[in-house]
């Protein structure tokens, strides 16, 4: 009994020093087992309560790496005037799992300002409505968290916000809010 015992512990000692290693190196990190077992490689993405209330916000976004991807957004919105803007986005994600969890993003575009003034009269029974538009180049930066959902990963729901600079002279800026806050809820479909 006790031979057994010795004679079976020599065996799995020798067993477990002649292991070839490269099998156990060649499987690699969890980290790049996950990386690479595929996913979505694009998101179309829109804010669905917005249009209710006549505005939009909308987004198609396209995995570059396993840690970036490129988005192009598009937004009609009001604060105290119209602003439509459209924006080219490189989306950083530190997880090295693009489309999914936390991203940082910079984005360039080009936007417009659309103004209504209302020129009223001392008695104010003479008004006359006057609409302005400026049109400015655009830099904007972002933090989100995207979630995709279900078995086949094919529904985005996408949480942010940041801010956003309209590049608008000083003579022509009189009243225009240049820096704005920008939020993000969209839900989209990933393919």
């Amino acid at each position: 009994m006790r031979r057994a015992a010795r004679a079976m512990s020599v065996a799995m000692l020798a067993s477990v020093a002649f292991v070839p290693r490269e099998p156990l190196a060649a499987q690699g990190s969890l980290r790049d087992q996950t990386r690479e077992t595929g996913g979505p490689n694009h998101i179309i993405a829109i804010n669905p309560f917005l249009p209710l209330l006549g505005y939009f916000q909308g987004e198609y976004e396209h995995r570059l790496r396993a840690n970036v991807s490129f988005a192009l957004a598009g937004s009609y919105m009001r604060f105290d005037d119209y602003y439509t803007n459209i924006d080219a986005k490189i989306r950083l994600y530190p997880q090295e799992r693009a489309l999914h969890g936390l991203g940082m993003a910079a984005g360039l575009g080009y936007g417009a300002v659309r103004r209504k003034n209302s020129l009223c009269d001392m008695v104010g029974a003479n008004c006359q409505e006057n609409h302005t538009t400026e049109s400015a180049p655009t830099f904007s930066v972002e933090g989100q968290y995207q979630w995709l959902l279900g078995s086949s990963q094919s529904t985005a729901v996408t949480i942010g916000g940041g801010v956003k600079r309209y590049f608008i002279s000083d003579d022509r800026s009189d009243g225009i809010q240049r820096v704005l806050p920008t939020m993000r809820l969209t839900i989209g479909y990933a393919f």
